[in-house]
């Protein structure tokens, strides 16, 4: 089975910038995100634009000073620079929080606003949890101490884990594909979304599906032992 690989990343320069600039003007007007009829979102990478906002802060009181000593004729294109950049990063901000990460009909879309995103049938997730890692990185990419794993953040931190009954052909960007059974992804409330994770997997399976909590128990016995707890 081959999941579903797509998102921003990967396509022209320009179309990556029409949709920086229309999800900086949806954030700034406030519009609500739009999301399917039937659908769920859940937020996520609220910590990464945190971290943008405390580095766009330092950089502009930087800016500021390098500014003052900037020649005259050398200035406005400073300033064209520190406005570009701070478009960017604000840009990236926007992006990552109307692209919340999506439960619509029967998959889940986990989404990374710039980056890439990557699509799952709830029908193969046996479990999901919280847990706390880290995977160096960002975007869809591969786990390099697990190699049927991989993570799809904005940052390199992760809070939830996702485990699916057969592994899964995750197309890279860098490398070969990876069969992946277990995948790591963020959300602002890791535990809320595992809970909805867990209903929507639960409707999909419907009577006589599968058991969750059952599933979820054995591969906590199996995260275990490769641990060699």
């Amino acid at each position: 089975m081959s999941a579903d690989c797509g998102g921003t990343a990967g396509r022209p320069a320009v179309m990556w910038a029409a949709t920086l600039l229309r999800d900086l003007a949806g954030w700034l007007r406030r519009a609500p995100v739009p999301v399917p009829e039937g659908g769920r979102a859940i937020s996520h990478s609220a910590d990464a634009r945190l971290a943008i906002w405390a580095v766009t802060g330092v950089d502009l009181v930087v800016e500021a000073v390098v500014d003052a000593v900037v020649p005259a004729a050398l200035r406005v294109f400073h300033l064209l620079w520190v406005g570009c950049a701070f478009v960017l990063c604000v840009g990236v901000c926007a992006m990552t929080a109307r692209t919340p990460h999506l439960l619509d009909g029967r998959v889940l879309r986990l989404r990374t606003g710039p980056f890439r995103a990557l699509t799952l049938p709830l029908a193969e997730v046996v479990s999901v949890r919280v847990e706390h890692g880290l995977t160096v990185g960002h975007g869809l990419r591969r786990s390099p101490d697990d190699v049927e794993a991989v993570a799809c953040s904005v940052s390199s931190a992760t809070t939830v884990l996702l485990v699916l009954a057969a592994p899964v052909e995750v197309r890279l960007r860098r490398g070969g594909p990876v069969m992946a059974r277990r995948v790591r992804f963020t959300a602002d409330r890791p535990a809320e979304a595992a809970r909805l994770i867990a209903a929507e997997v639960a409707r999909v399976a419907g009577p006589g599906g599968l058991d969750f909590r059952r599933a979820a128990r054995d591969e906590r016995g199996r995260s275990a032992e490769r641990r060699g707890v």
